[in-house]
């Protein structure tokens, strides 16, 4: 499963993500725990994307290792989806520490190069 950041939106507290899409695909949103909302087409049920309310608060959930509830992905049988994006938030974690600690090993000049290379992969 494919997940991408669509984007953060701060005055909301909102993450959308990409699953399985490499752009926005019109969708209905069905609400499951933590403030996840997973996006399907309407027509087919293919799952296109997520949304997670509060993310700061699911981020800090991350954050502490707390587990967090999944009963009602596993009512709607989106139990593989919901996992999916805690996996995918946690990687994104251990690769946001790996890269803290390499760039707090790095002299001035070479943080600057790093972090210039890491935009310009990202753009």
């Amino acid at each position: 499963m494919k997940i991408q950041t669509l984007g953060y939106d701060p005055e909301a507290d909102e993450l959308d993500l990409l699953i399985d899409t490499d752009e926005p695909q019109p969708a209905e949103a069905v609400p499951i725990d933590a403030g996840v909302y997973i996006r399907r087409d309407p027509e087919s049920g293919r799952v296109v994307g997520a949304v997670i309310r509060g993310y700061g608060d699911f981020l800090r959930a991350a954050l502490a290792e707390q587990e967090i509830p999944s009963a009602e992905a596993v009512k709607a049988g989106l139990e593989k989806e919901f996992v999916a994006i805690l996996e995918w938030q946690k990687k994104a974690l251990r690769l946001s520490r790996d890269l803290l600690a390499h760039l707090g090993a790095c002299a001035g000049k070479d943080q600057q190069a790093l972090v210039e290379t890491l935009l310009a992969q990202a753009g």
